[in-house]
């Protein structure tokens, strides 16, 4: 599933907290149709660029590019340091 919210919070050592909530769903509403659009333009270039065998690599762009934001929901990222923590989770 893709992400549709990230948190992000920012704790100090002093005790401040800092904490956002970011919703992805809205980024999705517009990208994909951005994407579609896009689309037959992506497969004519492909195509221009075929015999020198970049139109490859186009072409597999996308479907890496959305299996890797697929595996990215659950992703949690916690770093500490000495002077606080950082940590970032996307649902």
């Amino acid at each position: 599933m893709i992400p549709l919210t990230m948190r992000i919070s920012v704790r100090k050592n002093t005790g401040r907290i800092f904490s956002l909530w970011l919703p992805l769903f809205l980024i999705w509403l517009v990208a994909i149709p951005v994407i579609i659009l896009l689309s037959p333009l992506v497969l004519l270039m492909s195509l221009i660029l075929w015999p020198t065998r970049k139109g490859k690599i186009i072409l597999y762009f996308f479907p890496v590019f959305f299996s890797l934001v697929w595996c990215m929901s659950g992703l949690n990222i916690d770093i500490q340091t000495k002077s606080g923590t950082f940590y970032l989770n996307l649902l």
